[in-house]
């Protein structure tokens, strides 16, 4: 049957070979030493060189690796040591390794940034001996390289991506070469039959799969669960497809299919306590085992965890949350935590009190069990990538702690638990460095460092300046000269990184209800600069930034050539105006607001920002946005919780388009 398989242009596919080895050429600068004939169980010297690319200016770069082994894809971290403007790179073949993709990045604000080597890739192929590669080689080099097949893989190419007909032909050579192995890709034969074929896919597959049918006695359950799936969902056959699960029930009554078919009836229950029963049938019916529980299904009982936990938190069983605290991995226990524990401190639904005597062990837990790489997800992170999300995970979780001391007026505990964070999660928000200085008051310890310290990430608050320029008049200085002291202690820790502007966008007419109920229409061309504050009464974040705001105004008051507009927008209560009105008028806020329209047919009254939030694709507020000349040349969605940065970035962006 496998002669069925299309015969390959030759021509064309050598072609396409020669050009993506030459690609490949240009672009293996950067990692240098990767050898022509790589050897299982070896360790491979390469250097990589960031020079050129897009990591170009980060200074911590790590690697990792995709590998197929065993017809599997699994991902590995490299071992990189800095040299000087270089890296040193090593990496030892897994003895199952048939073929590898290098990729490296970087941690920026703006998120993860990657070098694959463009669309031509940091590539391998392994061997066990001279001109003998290891089975799963060419079926993972014609699938990696093709956008059909590579999309599990975060975008390893942005553009590049070979011909149907190529893959097809590494296919062919794959199962001509290991024919005993075929059971374990037979669906990727499928999918290439269709992509390659669409319009005879619903003949030929069936036909190919009536033949390999008749060979499956014996074969493990991931076989048939993989027909039952092309049967239902491809080829559209249910009665197919339900005779296939009925040989899955019975020869595999425990098995993974099984496993899954049952969790999937507990989502949809609605009941707290008939949910909390199909939860503890499942553990009854399928429980854990690493060894009977395939890795891609842990999420299963990784979400069966949190519902238990959840059930007996809302039912204030608090005795069976602590015996079950110490069987819950890390994920588990992260996620326990941020929806229960930190939640109900926010909403202050339980007690302070009470949840300390859950918080508090499952901090202790999180801190034994950090490096469990439950965060481990198939190849979606690599394993630094997980330690690193498990770092960041009780980290997150030690502020909520932080919080929930601060309430209990517990500050020896509130200064031991700031002990545990890194230096800059310590003064990450204003709020933090609120409880920080209260609790070393509270204990009569100086707070200068943490004074100095927030203004020099500028996490400072409206109080914390206060007391930081009360300790600087105490020394003798001049009040007229602690604003300069001030930017001092930011530049310390300034990166001299510049806010980015973006492409002019044309910005969307504005118009607006002014609170005596005029409507009028913003002039956005006025060659001023244009500052816009989306808000709402409802939006605590919002709220909590116009103290940076109202300062900004002040520091622009007499400045002709900037305007600032708050808008109220997205609204649904019938008073909102008289609620916004007096808000500002209750906090002493001196801020132009205007109200925006409903739209036609009534709804919140949305009709300019629902014009800017197709633009941004978030209709997240607060957000900012600076216009000049018609144009939006900035915007920013969220508040980070610290005024001074709020008004920094706003001030460079005013400043910086003053001066164009």
């Amino acid at each position: 049957m496998f002669k069925k398989i299309i015969n390959i242009k030759l021509l064309v596919l050598a072609l396409c070979v020669n050009i993506f080895q030459a690609q490949a050429q240009e672009v293996k600068s950067r990692l240098t030493g990767m050898p022509d004939v790589p050897f299982v169980g070896s360790t491979i010297k390469m250097t990589y060189d960031p020079k050129g690319g897009p990591l170009e200016k980060n200074k911590d770069i790590k690697g990792y690796v995709y590998y197929f082994g065993d017809y599997r894809w699994e991902i590995e971290d490299l071992s990189m040591k800095k040299n000087g403007a270089v890296y040193n790179v090593e990496y030892k073949i897994p003895a199952n390794c048939a073929f590898m993709a290098f990729k490296f990045y970087a941690n920026t604000d703006n998120g993860i940034e990657t070098d694959t080597g463009q669309d031509s890739g940091y590539l391998l192929t392994s061997f066990k001996e001279p001109k003998a590669k290891l089975p799963g080689a060419d079926l993972a080099w014609g699938t990696f390289r093709n956008k059909d097949f590579n999309g599990e893989f975060g975008g390893y190419f942005k553009d590049f991506s070979i011909e149907g007909d190529a893959t097809e032909y590494w296919l062919k050579k794959e199962v001509a070469d290991h024919p005993d192995r075929f059971p374990e890709f037979f669906d990727t034969y499928l999918k290439v039959l269709k992509v390659q074929k669409p319009e005879k896919f619903d003949v030929l597959g069936r036909k190919f799969l009536g033949e390999f049918s008749k060979n499956t006695k014996g074969m493990p359950e991931e076989v048939f669960v993989k027909l039952h799936s092309i049967y239902l969902y491809e080829l559209k056959d249910k009665a197919k497809a339900d005779s296939l699960e009925t040989v899955i029930v019975k020869q595999f009554p425990k098995g993974s299919y099984q496993r899954f078919k049952a969790f999937q009836k507990i989502t949809p229950i609605a009941d707290a306590a008939e949910r909390n029963k199909a939860v503890d049938q499942f553990l009854a019916d399928f429980p854990y085992s690493s060894k009977e529980v395939p890795a891609s299904q842990n999420y299963l009982y990784d979400n069966i965890t949190k519902m238990k936990f959840a059930y007996l938190f809302e039912t204030k069983d608090y005795k069976s949350i602590l015996a079950m605290i110490p069987t819950m991995n890390f994920n588990s226990l992260n996620d326990a935590y941020h929806q229960n524990i930190s939640k109900a401190l926010y909403l202050k639904t339980v007690e302070p009190q009470v949840i300390e005597t859950m918080a508090v062990p499952i901090i202790k837990q999180m801190q034994l069990k950090i490096n469990d790489m439950s965060y481990m997800q198939g190849i979606y992170w690599s394993p630094n990538q997980a330690a690193e999300n498990a770092i960041n995970g009780l980290n997150n979780q030690l502020i909520i702690q932080i919080r929930m001391y601060d309430m209990l007026k517990k500050y020896k505990e509130v200064i031991e638990t700031f002990e545990l964070l890194p230096f800059e999660k310590r003064y990450e928000k204003a709020s933090i460095n609120d409880i920080h200085v209260r609790a070393l008051e509270a204990l009569n310890k100086p707070i200068i460092e943490v004074l100095k310290n927030a203004a020099k990430t500028n996490t400072l608050s409206e109080g914390l300046t206060a007391k930081l320029k009360e300790a600087y008049l105490k020394e003798g200085k001049k009040e007229a000269d602690f604003p300069a002291y001030l930017e001092q202690l930011k530049k310390e820790n300034s990166h001299g990184e510049k806010i980015a502007l973006m492409d002019p966008v044309a910005a969307p007419a504005i118009k607006v209800q002014a609170a005596d109920g005029k409507t009028k229409q913003l002039d956005l061309n006025n060659g001023k600069i244009i500052v816009i504050d989306f808000w709402a009464t409802w939006c605590g974040p919002c709220k909590k930034a116009f103290p940076a705001m109202q300062q900004l105004v002040t520091n622009y008051k007499t400045d002709k050539q900037v305007e600032f507009y708050f808008i109220s927008t997205q609204e649904t209560k019938e008073s909102y105006k008289k609620e916004a009105v007096a808000y500002l008028k209750e906090k002493g806020l001196k801020l132009d607001t205007y109200f925006d329209l409903v739209k036609k047919g009534g709804g919140t009254n949305n009709e300019s920002f629902s014009k800017y939030a197709v633009i941004f694709k978030s209709s997240g507020i607060p957000r900012k946005v600076v216009i000049k000349n018609g144009q939006i040349r900035f915007t920013s969605e969220g508040y980070s919780g610290n005024p001074g940065q709020l008004v920094d970035e706003l001030s460079e962006v005013i400043n910086t388009l003053k001066n164009e």
